[in-house]
C-alpha cells in the first residue's frame, strides 16, 4: 500500500527564479541544504497482547524539487504489548534552486535525511507507549550506511531497526 504520494504536501521556499545549481556531489547538496521542519505525518497506538517479542520494520523515501527535499519514514513497530506506528520526515530547502542527479538524491536521504529523522522516531514511539502505559521500546542507533534505498520502485530496502528490551513496566488495567 502506498503511503507516500497522497500525503505529500510540497514545502514551501523562498527561491529565486533562476537556473538550478548542477550538484557534483553529495557533499554539495549537504552544503546548500537547511533542515527546516520536522513534519508528522501518522502518530498511532494500541495497546496489544502477544506472545512473541518484538516486530520492528522501518521504510524510508525521499522526494526532492528544485527547491526542497524531504526525506520520510515510518517505523512500525510491535512489542510484547504494544502496537506503534511513527511516521515523519525531514524537509530540507535551498537557498537556490538545485537539480542534483538521482543517485546524489539517493546518498543524500540515506546519509543526511534519515539520520536527521530517525531521533523524532524513537522520541515518538517512546512517547507513544508512555501515553499507553507501557513499557517503551528502547530502539538501537541507526548507523550510517546500515541501509540501502533500492532503485526499481523507490521504495527503500527495510534497514535492520533494532529494538532493545525496556525495563518492564506494569501496564495499567
Amino acid at each position: 500500500m502506498p503511503w507516500w504520494p497522497e500525503l505529500m504536501d510540497e514545502p514551501t521556499a523562498s527561491v529565486q527564479e533562476t537556473e538550478p545549481i548542477a550538484v557534483e556531489s553529495v557533499e554539495d547538496l549537504v552544503a546548500l541544504a537547511e533542515l527546516t521542519e520536522i513534519r508528522t505525518y501518522l502518530l498511532h497506538g494500541e495497546r496489544a497482547s502477544r506472545a512473541d517479542m518484538v516486530d520492528a520494520r522501518m521504510s524510508v523515501m525521499g522526494k526532492c524539487e528544485q527547491s526542497w527535499l524531504e526525506t520520510r519514514c515510518r517505523l512500525t513497530l510491535g512489542t510484547e504489548d504494544s502496537d506503534l506506528v511513527v511516521d515523519r520526515s525531514a524537509v530540507f530547502t535551498f537557498d537556490r534552486p538545485v537539480a542534483p542527479r538521482e543517485d546524489i538524491v539517493r546518498q543524500f536521504v540515506e546519509r543526511v535525511g534519515v539520520m536527521s529523522v530517525y531521533p523524532y522516531l524513537r522520541e515518538g514511539a517512546s512517547t507513544l507507549a508512555s501515553q499507553l502505559g507501557v513499557a517503551p521500546p528502547v530502539l538501537a542507533l541507526m548507523r550510517a550506511g546500515t541501509f540501502k534505498l533500492t532503485l526499481a520502485t523507490d521504495q527503500a530496502a527495510e534497514p535492520p531497526v533494532e529494538v532493545k528490551k525496556s525495563r518492564s513496566r506494569k501496564a495499567r488495567p
